[in-house]
């Protein structure tokens, strides 16, 4: 029952994520023509290499996590912010690596708890990029855990 909850959880997170795919498609040229003089969205998305992480306790290898990370940042400023994924995904690691062992709250039921993970990187992207670098938030746009 626990694998069916996580596999419908994991299926509406991807969910989430058509609608954009959608409309990127449409402006790449798949689709209808996007007349230039229309104003720009107010945000646009960075999404990161996937982060897959084991999930190590007194017990020993208990869980592995993966997770798609993005993250909404002012529209034109991507191209100032890529330069920094490497260090953000190293620095993701070594945060939740520890916490998700030491059990800082970070699971619910033996369940990943998403809003604690959402506001850890949103703390660490912070530091990471400095006052300089607005984000606006930082998305998971899939989280899956699997027991080992």
């Amino acid at each position: 029952m626990r694998r069916a909850v996580v596999i419908l959880a994991v299926f509406l997170l991807m969910l989430g994520g058509i609608p954009h795919c959608a409309y990127a498609a449409e402006g790449e040229g798949g689709g209808a023509e996007v007349d230039p003089k229309a104003p720009h969205p107010e945000f646009e998305y960075l999404q990161l290499d996937p982060i897959t992480l084991p999930v190590i306790t007194t017990k020993g290898l208990t869980q592995q996590m993966s997770m798609v990370v993005k993250l909404e940042i002012e529209w034109g400023k991507k191209n100032d912010i890529a330069p920094f994924e490497p260090r953000l995904i190293d620095a993701y690691l070594q945060d939740l690596y520890g916490a998700l062992g030491a059990g800082h709250g970070l699971m619910k039921d033996n369940y990943i708890d998403v809003e604690q993970i959402k506001q850890r990187l949103t703390v660490v992207t912070d530091k990471v990029l400095g006052p300089d670098h607005k984000v606006h938030a930082v998305l998971l746009q899939a989280l899956q855990q699997r027991p080992m």
